[in-house]
């Protein structure tokens, strides 16, 4: 049986890290503790980060997880290079999904070990947390959205025409909130079979979710969380500005069945509403259904840079 991150507790998983990872030159404390300590070594300091995200910068079937390690770190150590410096430690944050096999955050650690080594560093410490997935819905799950849609789209628009009737959503778009309490909660309980943040509208951000699951998702408009600001709006623009408008940075994800009634036990530590708009399909298909009919992408999508890169029906 292939064991997992959540077969396992954070102390011990560091535990299998520290092991991996022998103390180099000019570290006095390393992976284990709560913090790094180097020795000082008499020249300036540089010190850099950077992220590789999965969807965004790769894709876990394009490299192994040694190969991500390694790729990760040289990303990295790149820009120390562009200083004319050289690597005396690495640290390796890492948000992974609770599915994710033992064998693989080894392999992801010695792909940064081995990098580091090879410049002539350590890796010394960083960070393990829990992330929802982007690729594990599932045909019948349950589609949640947090907290309401359209406000930002409708405030940025409010600002292209001068406008000065919509305050609130102004202020939404000028002020997104990550739902940082919401995204932990449901993946520290095991709630989100997969999760995505709306960035770029309601429509498009399915359509990742789904082509990274291999599934397709009918969402019913009847259910969409409307924003305050669009209920003067007429059903049909009020709709259009919700699925396609972006820049929400609300959070999209499915829930197993049998997981709907751990959705609501947590209800109350998201710290936002949560509603129920739709579910995932067979097929890859997304739709989006109003009044018994399905609607056209065209309809519901206004600008063209907002425009999903595959039409519903049309995979």
């Amino acid at each position: 049986m292939t064991e997992r991150l959540r077969d396992r507790g954070e102390r011990a998983l560091v535990e299998a890290i520290r092991r991996l990872v022998p103390r180099g030159p000019g570290v006095v404390l390393g992976v284990g503790d709560d913090a790094a300590v180097l020795a000082p070594i008499g020249a300036p300091l540089l010190v850099t980060t950077d992220a590789m995200v999965e969807g965004v910068h790769f894709r876990s079937r394009w490299l192994s997880p040694r190969e991500l390690g390694r790729r990760a770190f040289e990303v990295s150590a790149s820009d120390v290079a562009a200083m004319g410096g050289r690597v005396l430690a690495a640290v390796l944050a890492l948000a992974a999904p609770p599915m994710l096999p033992v064998a693989s955050l080894r392999a992801i650690v010695a792909g940064v070990r081995d990098g580091a080594r090879r410049a002539g560093g350590t890796l010394v410490g960083g960070n393990l947390a829990s992330a929802g997935e982007l690729a594990g819905a599932r045909p019948g799950d349950r589609l949640f959205v947090t907290g309401s849609l359209g406000g930002a789209a409708f405030g940025l628009r409010s600002l292209l025409a001068a406008r000065t009737i919509a305050a609130a959503a102004v202020g939404r778009w000028k002020r997104p909130r990550a739902r940082l309490s919401a995204g932990a909660a449901l993946a520290r309980r095991g709630v989100a079979a997969a999760m995505i943040d709306l960035s770029d509208g309601l429509l498009i951000d399915t359509d990742r979710l789904c082509a990274a699951s291999g599934v397709g998702a009918r969402i019913d408009a009847g259910r969409l969380p409307l924003a305050r600001a669009l209920r003067h709006l007429a059903p049909a623009e009020a709709r259009r500005v919700a699925v396609g408008g972006g820049e929400d940075y609300e959070l999209l994800f499915a829930v197993r069945p049998n997981r709907l009634a751990a959705l609501r036990a947590v209800r109350a530590a998201l710290g936002c509403a949560v509603t129920e708009i739709g579910e995932v399909v067979r097929g890859r298909d997304v739709t989006i259904v109003a009044d018994g009919r399905v609607l056209n992408p065209p309809a519901v999508i206004g600008h063209e840079h907002f425009a999903p890169r595959r039409r519903a029906g049309r995979r």
